[in-house]
């Protein structure tokens, strides 16, 4: 039986950057792919409007607008389609609005393009996922807002050796591979290392996982 097709938008107006998310996209699943392209927010609220969509993957920086203008609307339809936004544009406040406004999951063009490919695997299992260059951005603006509230953390988290490192130094802002690298082993290893983190502090993602270790005193 055929795999039904995963139909994608991709909103990016600068061609290289088009080509390096195709790439990402088809070795992100083994399903067959309904890619639609567009360059202008304009553009893509109409391929968002013209069929349900199951992953729109999203620039910031438009000719017309912000990227932003295209996740709410995103938020509008039903089915709603999963949004991961792929930037170089990393102030927090742009992050913390993406999110709030409704991206499950935020990268940076320069992370290595492995891990925006794991970020597209995670996002089309319907899962999250923020890069730890993004996560420890979003950790300084947690830092930096203080006590101004008194959060509630998880459970106490009984985090092995490896997985503690491993998110001590994703809180300092390496990157999967290099703390593969650091660490000599797989990236798989580090991806695995992540998820059993996530599961004991009961998060979704790395911006979150790095907040509640931080409530923890973890890093």
């Amino acid at each position: 039986m055929r795999s039904r097709m995963l139909r994608t938008v991709l909103l990016e107006d600068d061609p290289h950057a088009r080509h390096v998310l195709r790439i990402a996209l088809t070795q992100a699943t083994a399903q067959p792919l309904d890619l639609h392209e567009a360059e202008t927010v304009a553009a893509c609220r109409a391929l968002l409007d013209a069929a349900p969509c199951d992953l729109l993957l999203a620039d910031l920086s438009l000719p017309d607008g912000s990227g932003i203008e295209a996740i709410r609307h995103a938020t509008t339809l039903s089915p709603r389609p999963t949004v991961l936004v792929v930037s170089s544009l990393a102030d927090e406040e742009i992050v913390v609005e993406a999110i709030a406004t409704g991206a499950s999951g935020y990268v940076s063009k320069l992370d290595p393009p492995e891990e925006i490919t794991h970020a597209i695997e995670i996002m089309f299992a319907g899962g999250s996922c923020i890069s730890p260059a993004i996560a420890q951005r979003l950790m300084q603006l947690v830092r930096r807002q203080g006590n101004t509230c008194t959060p509630q953390p998880a459970p106490h988290a009984q985090l092995t050796e490896a997985e503690r490192g491993v998110l001590q130094l994703a809180a300092q802002g390496h990157t999967y591979r290099r703390i593969a690298q650091i660490n000599g082993i797989q990236p798989s290893t580090v991806y695995t290392h992540v998820r059993h983190i996530y599961e004991k502090l009961q998060v979704s993602n790395l911006a979150q996982a790095l907040y509640q270790a931080r409530l923890q005193h973890l890093v």
